[in-house]
């Protein structure tokens, strides 16, 4: 697909169509024009200034209180409102992230659906709508210091088709996850982020409660990093001896190997970053267990590296528990050390099962083939 930008500063992708409608001066809401304009964004071909400038205020406002992330590029932001509007998110994230959602002040003046979605208790969400809307507006007014705000058609329809384009990528992303899957396509774990998640596992860190810290800076994050880096590196080195740990790889905690994780997981990784000096967390939803030590098993088996048999797996996971339970005094100094040798035993059968199983499909697809 072949993006330009329009005079707007919207992206354009494919097209949906909409006609041009003039709003009224005196209307205060997208809401108040619905029946005047078919658009999905609820914006006219003309509004005041006023009006413009109060909804991209109030929109503003909202995105800095939600979000807690500066306005960027209008797709990268679209992405960001993925966790919210996904349609395959979570119920027991909404839930747990609704509850901790901070409301708007008193004074704030709701623009109003389609550009906002308020969720409980004077909380609201700026909506995709709202945030293509927030582009258009703010380019509108730029545009000239004084007289109404006219807003073309094709500017209208860039939006619409982005949206459009955005929603059908959203909702066909668990089909196509399972497509990839099934014909092996997407991807595999590489062998640090897979023992990352196993170790992530073997600490029990599978609840909000049981969540690992991910220190912002300081002592504690070192500490994390150092236990981790030392658990996946003995897996690595077991499963692998032609891997070698790289010390300037040892942010697995606090770098890019819980993102490689998330990539395969979705949201099975509860992954919270560290921003603006507070601390974050990840954890791995208990529920999604099993189809998590399934898809680390199948990703083992899978790519250009040689397929380790059920005992070097073991070995390996063995190295990794070892490893990690001579950090967990320095865990415990934090609170994070939640390790239980039953659980753990428990945890290395069906990880073993798991990837006897996979092993066994990856055979019988090589020997249909």
């Amino acid at each position: 697909m072949t993006d330009t930008t329009s005079d707007s500063g919207m992206p354009r992708t494919e097209p949906t169509g909409v006609q041009r409608t003039v709003a009224s001066e005196t209307s205060s809401s997208p809401a108040s024009n619905a029946a005047a304009a078919p658009g999905e964004l609820g914006l006219a071909g003309v509004l005041t200034r006023s009006q413009g400038r109060a909804w991209l205020g109030s929109l503003e406002q909202l995105w800095a209180i939600t979000m807690a992330a500066p306005l960027g590029d209008v797709r990268e932001d679209l992405e960001k409102l993925r966790g919210w509007f996904d349609p395959v998110a979570q119920g027991s994230r909404l839930r747990r992230d609704l509850q901790i959602l901070s409301a708007p002040p008193p004074t704030w003046n709701d623009p109003g659906p389609p550009l906002t979605l308020a969720v409980s208790d004077g909380k609201h969400l700026v909506t995709p709508e709202g945030r293509c809307a927030m582009q258009i507006l703010g380019a509108a007014l730029s545009q000239s210091s004084a007289g109404d705000l006219y807003i073309s058609d094709d500017t209208l329809r860039d939006a619409e088709r982005l949206l459009l384009h955005t929603y059908r990528v959203w909702s066909r992303h668990r089909l196509n996850t399972v497509v990839s899957l099934l014909e092996g396509a997407s991807k595999p774990l590489q062998i640090s982020a897979a023992g990352v998640v196993l170790a992530l596992l073997v600490n029990r860190c599978t609840s909000a409660e049981r969540a690992l810290t991910r220190f912002a800076q300081g002592a504690g994050r070192d500490v994390i990093d150092e236990a981790f880096f030392a658990a996946v590196n003995a897996f690595a080195t077991t499963l692998n001896t032609r891997t070698r740990g790289n010390p300037s790889n040892a942010r697995l905690i606090s770098g890019w190997a819980l993102y490689e994780a998330g990539r395969r997981l979705g949201d099975a990784l509860v992954l919270k970053d560290a921003r603006g000096g507070k601390d974050g967390s990840v954890w791995i939803a208990a529920a999604a267990t099993p189809d998590v030590l399934a898809t680390v098993a199948r990703d083992l088996t899978r790519g250009r590296r040689g397929r380790a048999t059920i005992d070097a797996l073991a070995a390996a996971f063995d190295s990794l528990v070892e490893a990690l339970r001579s950090h967990l005094p320095s865990l415990a100094g934090y609170g994070l050390s939640h390790e239980r040798p039953l659980e753990t035993a428990a945890l290395r059968q069906q990880l073993l099962v798991a990837y006897r199983e996979a092993h066994r499909s990856t055979n019988s697809d090589a020997t249909a083939e």
